[in-house]
């Protein structure tokens, strides 16, 4: 997020102490809630991925942490959204990072997925994702820097690249899963930008 250009008169200008802060902030504020989204968005729930739960997912906090568990397996997925990226001064539809473990009790190694999520064509459509890269810990939070970690994820053969993406797609990792956790990330982000302009807003108001 960042505020549009606004045009304030320089008579305005000259006369704010603040330079025009209060009425810059007060337009970019009036823009976003003009959408009549909520305040804080709920916590993250996607009919089409009921098998996983919410194990963390603050309002304040960046990202999003989910979990599908069954008998026999563990599905955890975190993500947060990617930096925000531009091409010729515009910004560029926004993408997520997500990292996916798959894991059995008691039995090792952590497989460990680093996806991409984005939008496929304009933001707020369908979305898909990407396998980056695709690693294994010996044990859970081995990080395993100084390890050998595998091949780059792009000179895999391809049918074993379209296995791996079909293991993740039987545990409800798939583009449908993405779209809403791009979605719930933008959301939540957009929440926190509203909640940012208010205090602002309140900062100067009581300085004007």
């Amino acid at each position: 997020m960042f505020l549009r250009r606004l045009r304030i008169s320089a008579a305005l200008r000259r006369g704010a102490s603040d330079g025009g802060v209060l009425a810059a902030l007060r337009a970019e504020l009036s823009h976003e809630l003009a959408s009549s989204a909520p305040s804080d968005p709920p916590p993250f729930y996607s009919q089409d991925a009921p098998d996983f739960v919410t194990v963390k997912d603050d309002p304040r906090a960046q990202d999003v942490l989910l979990r599908r568990r069954g008998d026999s397996e563990e599905v955890l997925v975190s993500a947060l959204l990617a930096p925000l990226q531009f091409a010729d001064q515009a910004p560029l539809p926004r993408a997520a990072l997500m990292k996916v473990f798959v894991s059995k009790p008691g039995a090792a190694p952590v497989l460990h997925f680093d996806c991409r999520t984005f939008w496929v064509g304009e933001d707020g459509g369908d979305a898909d994702y990407a396998i980056n890269a695709v690693r294994y810990h010996p044990i859970p939070g081995d990080a395993g820097e100084d390890k050998y970690e595998g091949p780059e994820f792009r000179d895999l053969d391809p049918g074993l690249k379209a296995a791996l993406r079909e293991f993740l797609a039987a545990r409800g990792v798939n583009s449908k899963l993405a779209g809403s956790i791009l979605h719930h990330l933008l959301e939540k982000e957009r929440s926190q930008y509203v909640n940012w302009l208010k205090t602002l807003e309140a900062t100067f108001a009581k300085n004007h």
